[in-house]
């Protein structure tokens, strides 16, 4: 199947989504930036350092990639995003283009990571196939400088005003990205901002986005259709971000376990409770019943919401096995 045949929305998910598989693996300390290289003919999501050297372009105006100091690329890569994943694609694109990887970056980049994960949802589902992300700084053909289009439809918390650039030339409005919506008025609609640095994600009027922070649900992933059945790309509805091994090694000490037949409509109820009690001081309660519980709640949660659990979420998971197993002495 031809890169063509996608849309253009189908395509932004996809680049988003596999900068955040890069940027689990690139061992260099990079940023998010959108570049526009010959005279705008492209349109690229990037990763600059801060001097700034590019060190990855993902072009969405065409099917290639590209690192600022070489001359070679690699193409169809939209096409293997959708045939194979977008995290065996960015490995594909690292290795092709010699970028230097390390596995540990991932804990370094672990708040972008997780906003590219945000970003791609939200365009792909959140926006229902209409979004565009866009960079409130401007770097393209007529020069570059904040979008004034863009930050003039939004209350800007004035703490993100005071926050390093990113890369030099630029200032903190390279930090923001704007979720945005095609508008006959305003040509880009802003639906709310986002800081790529801090995690946070506003309205237009300034109030948090409350959506922005909810755990992500399954994605509609982008599939091969074959062209003999007629139509371009098949969507369906399946995950596509795979749960932490450690968390699924958790879940697999409850054996035989039900929550449902030990707990009934209280499950849900103390499940949440719990968690939300050893987030805030890391204690559980002693009941065993109610520690196995929580643990069969989190696993059916896991086959709900998609990349759950992730790193994040593996120490709670592994408190409750510990918990457990000191329960049943």
């Amino acid at each position: 199947m031809a890169d063509k045949e996608l849309t253009p929305n189908q395509i932004e998910f996809l680049s988003w989504d596999v900068m955040s598989e890069v940027l689990r693996i690139i061992a260099e300390d990079v940023f998010i930036a959108d570049l526009e290289p010959g005279g705008g003919q492209y349109d690229c999501l990037s990763l600059v350092t801060s001097t700034p050297e590019i060190v990855l372009m993902l072009n969405r105006n065409g099917t290639s990639a590209a690192s600022g100091g070489e001359s070679e690329s690699v193409s169809g890569i939209w096409e293997r995003a959708i045939t194979m994943d977008t995290r065996e694609t960015a490995l594909h694109i690292m290795s092709e283009l010699n970028l230097p990887a390390d596995n540990e970056y991932a804990k370094h980049n672990r708040e972008l990571i997780k906003i590219c994960k945000r970003i791609a949802y939200w365009v792909r589902s959140g926006s229902k196939g209409l979004g565009k992300a866009k960079c409130c700084w401007v770097d393209g053909t007529y020069g570059a400088g904040p979008a004034g289009h863009l930050l003039s439809q939004v209350v800007i918390p004035e703490s993100w005003k005071l926050l390093d650039a990113p890369y030099r030339g630029s200032d903190w409005s390279a930090l923001i990205y704007a979720m945005t919506l095609g508008d006959e008025k305003l040509g880009d609609k802003v639906v709310g901002l986002v800081n790529m640095k801090t995690g946070e994600a506003i309205n237009p009027d300034g109030s948090s986005w409350v959506e922005w922070q909810k755990p992500l649900p399954a994605v509609a992933r982008i599939v091969p259709r074959n062209r003999k059945l007629g139509g371009g790309p098949k969507i369906m509805q399946v995950p596509y971000i795979a749960p932490h091994p450690d968390g699924v090694a958790a879940f697999r000490t409850l054996k035989n376990f039900n929550g449902y037949k030990v707990m009934g409509e209280d499950l849900a109820p103390i499940s949440n409770a719990i968690a939300e009690q050893w987030y805030e001081d890391e204690t559980l309660p002693t009941e065993v019943d109610q520690l196995k519980g929580t643990l069969f709640y989190m696993s059916r949660k896991a086959k709900f919401i998609d990349g759950f659990p992730d790193e994040e979420d593996v120490p709670f998971l592994q408190a409750l096995v510990a918990a457990i197993a000191a329960s049943e002495k």
